[in-house]
């Protein structure tokens, strides 16, 4: 049972991680339809950022969050502006086709540049406080911090989205783009806050990340694919189902990796994919 508990605690966390990034290639697919091949790998540049403020700054990495999210917003606005309004007059078949041909440039440009600058796999930060007992269960401090502070990320999201002039307008469009342009609704505005909010939310998972788990330069592609059986396990453009994925995904990795073996958890997502789109192609919660 306490190894149970552990499981499950550990599964929560690392689906609360995956759910910020796959918040973000989910605003950024519903606004502005593109498929941002590269997004996982802003989730180990992250990463990288936090390892290197720990290291030469001494900055906590639950304190490095405030660095990395306006850093990445700015660098999700300058990709938007340079690689995606460009094409954005294209047909939508040709203009999806060409958004995953750039984005898919991006990302082995990324990792090129990652694999020459950190020639060996970072172990994660060696960052410790003290546990704690929960009856019989021992709980590590950090992963608690950790997963309080995607709960209120997450709620942060959930409040901007409903109360925030930008959130409702972003939302509207994602809804029904044309009816928001009739509205008056500022499109190529709204695409740019997108997309710089979904790359700083996925930078900001590899602050989490780098805390528990090693970062190579080469992660980038598998998290993105993790996060497109996310989007669909939950419901294309549902942030909610999205949560609701990103969880399961995290549970069942989780679960998977101690009782079969760790080399079956990569697989996971993609029999959950499978599995769904097969039963229920709309997505668990549509």
């Amino acid at each position: 049972m306490e190894i149970l508990v552990q499981l499950l605690i550990g599964g929560v966390l690392q689906g609360g991680i995956y759910a910020l990034g796959a918040f973000g290639l989910s605003i950024i697919f519903g606004v502005l339809r593109v498929l941002n091949v590269a997004h996982g790998d802003f989730l180990m540049l992250g990463g990288l950022l936090t390892y290197w403020l720990y290291t030469t700054l001494g900055l906590p990495p639950f304190l490095a969050v405030a660095a990395v999210l306006p850093v990445f917003f700015l660098a999700g606005l300058v990709m938007e502006r340079l690689f995606v309004r460009p094409i954005a007059g294209m047909e939508h078949h040709e203009f999806l086709v060409a958004t995953i041909l750039i984005t898919l440039g991006i990302s082995l440009s990324v990792e090129d540049v990652a694999a020459f600058s950190q020639t060996h796999p970072i172990k994660g930060i060696d960052y410790f406080l003290p546990p704690f007992r929960i009856g019989g269960v021992v709980v590590s401090s950090i992963r608690l911090l950790m997963l309080g502070l995607i709960v209120i990320l997450t709620a942060g999201i959930h409040l901007f989205l409903r109360r925030a002039y930008v959130g409702k307008a972003l939302r509207a469009v994602m809804e029904d783009r044309e009816g928001a342009m009739l509205a008056g609704i500022n499109i190529p505005l709204v695409s740019a806050v997108s997309f710089g909010l979904g790359t700083a939310l996925t930078a900001v998972a590899g602050v989490f990340f780098v805390t528990l788990y090693s970062i190579s330069p080469h992660i980038g592609l598998p998290l993105t694919l993790k996060y497109l059986a996310i989007i669909v396990l939950g419901g294309v453009g549902n942030l909610p189902g999205t949560l609701f994925g990103s969880l399961i995904l995290g549970l069942a990795e989780s679960l998977v990796a101690f009782y079969v073996g760790t080399e079956w958890s990569l697989t996971v997502a993609f029999i959950l994919l499978i599995t769904v789109l097969l039963v229920r192609p709309r997505g668990l919660l549509g």
